[in-house]
């Protein structure tokens, strides 16, 4: 008997050591193979003829992870903001958004979606209605010519009901893997999208700036989409080429983080696996971001989650825009 209490001490004890060190595992650093002679062969795009582009941040919300959940190897506690924006593009061609941030009735939206979906993703922090950022820059939404969604995740197209009648663009990629899915969340999808009509688009011209094809959305060189898949199959990135200020990266879902594409890292895999449609595919978006930040530190690269790097390119624009 005592031998056999033993047995099950010692299996305890190595179960418990086995767990822990999967814990323990789950949140290291995880290892990229990136060769860093990558050297792509880019065109230097002609600045000459891109225009004066206004973009504004447009934050309707947040909310407040540890670090080491949105950054994997991160190990601290240090609060990260999660922002839920949209962004104003006013282009001579167009005015549009990427991306919608909140409608003013978003909770009626999400009232009766499963108690999961309220505990863990409906936990934000409400601050302003796209809606109200809108009316304060005397935009009225039939002053938009369309919405750019960078992917059709519920808290992208959270500010449509705000928008009647606006037309969506829509990478065909990404539209037609979320015709396929039939969960509640995409249901979720579908309603705050209403009746708003959609247009297509497809991401097949040439590679650009290290990024394997790309769509020139007003044919001008100035506004150049590029695939970042992984996130979601359609993940969809905008290059702002502008006379006007800085240029800039807008990444959609592939980083939460400045620091998942620095690094890189993924964020915790409890996260990653949770809102991750391709893990392989994901990864060398990661990657691919990796080398673009490496060669190109003076293009600010910004995820629409990541408050830090909306608030310090808002804070660079705004001085640059007091000094013009």
């Amino acid at each position: 008997m005592m031998k056999l209490r033993n047995w099950a001490t010692a299996g305890a004890v190595a179960l418990g050591a086995a767990g822990a060190g999967l814990a323990l595992k789950s949140v290291l650093p995880q290892h990229f193979a990136i060769d860093q002679a990558y050297e792509p062969q880019e065109a230097v795009p002609d600045s000459s003829t891109w225009p004066e582009i206004e973009v504004t941040f447009l934050r309707c919300g947040y909310v407040t992870l540890p670090e080491f959940l949105v950054v994997r190897g991160a190990f601290s506690f240090v609060p990260h903001v999660n922002a839920y924006s949209a962004v104003l593009i006013r282009h001579p061609q167009g005015t549009f958004l990427y991306d919608t941030g909140f409608c003013s009735n978003i909770y009626a939206f999400l009232r009766n979606q499963s108690l999961f979906f309220r505990t863990l993703l409906g936990g934000f922090i409400f601050e302003q209605a796209l809606s109200s950022h809108l009316q304060q820059l005397e935009v009225k939404p039939d002053d938009l010519d369309f919405v750019l969604l960078s992917h059709l995740h519920w808290d992208h197209v959270s500010g449509i009901p705000d928008l009647p009648g606006v037309p969506l663009r829509i990478n065909r990629v990404e539209y037609d893997a979320a015709k396929l899915d039939t969960s509640g969340i995409a249901e979720l999808v579908w309603q705050f999208m209403g009746d708003n009509p959609h247009e297509l688009f497809e991401c097949t011209g040439p590679a650009y700036m290290g990024f394997r094809s790309s769509y020139d959305l007003f044919g001008d060189g100035s506004l150049i989409l590029v695939p970042l898949p992984g996130h979601t199959p359609g993940n969809t990135g905008l290059f702002i080429n502008r006379a006007s200020g800085p240029r800039l990266f807008l990444i959609g879902d592939a980083a939460w983080s400045a620091e998942n594409y620095m690094y890189p890292a993924t964020t915790h895999p409890v996260l990653w696996s949770l809102f991750t449609n391709d893990d392989a595919t994901a990864r060398q978006t990661l990657i691919d971001l990796h080398r673009f930040y490496l060669r190109h530190p003076e293009i600010p690269v910004i995820g629409m989650h990541d408050a830090r790097m909306q608030k310090a390119f808002m804070t660079v624009e705004e001085r640059r825009l007091v000094e013009a």
